[in-house]
């Protein structure tokens, strides 16, 4: 589900659908900015962020080498564009922030809940690795 919503959100920037197969450089650089985005705000592997623009996970690799590039060849609008989107995904979809509409009273009650339980496991090891050896 996120990574149509960054390619829609892209092709809504870029105002042209650049998942169609050619190899023109503007929808080239447009790809790579989707696939910095995808590899930024999401899980995904590699081939899963290629397959959904129909490309192996070869040129997703190629298509991060390229993004890296953008400023020393001065492509400012696909690093614009990127960083408008960027903007976006973080303001509306809070991808990787499970906190970001919780109170501090709820973020704190949350991590210490996370704390005991990795408490618990760790006494759990060690008691197991005690037996053991």
């Amino acid at each position: 589900m996120e990574l149509t919503q960054i390619k829609n959100l892209l092709i809504d920037l870029f105002d042209k659908d650049f998942t169609v197969k050619t190899r023109q450089r503007p929808l080239v650089y447009m790809r790579a900015v989707y696939y910095k985005l995808c590899k930024d705000f999401t899980p995904y592997s590699l081939t899963d962020i290629g397959a959904s623009v129909d490309k192996d996970h070869a040129s997703v690799i190629h298509g991060l080498k390229t993004f890296k590039q953008f400023k020393f060849w001065e492509e400012n609008y696909y690093l614009d564009v990127y960083s408008k989107a960027r903007l976006q995904i973080k303001n509306k979809y809070n991808f990787g922030n499970p906190y970001i509409h919780k109170t501090f009273r709820e973020k704190y009650n949350d991590l210490l809940l996370k704390h005991i339980l990795l408490k618990e496991k760790y006494y759990k090891i060690k008691t197991t690795l005690e037996k053991i050896s």
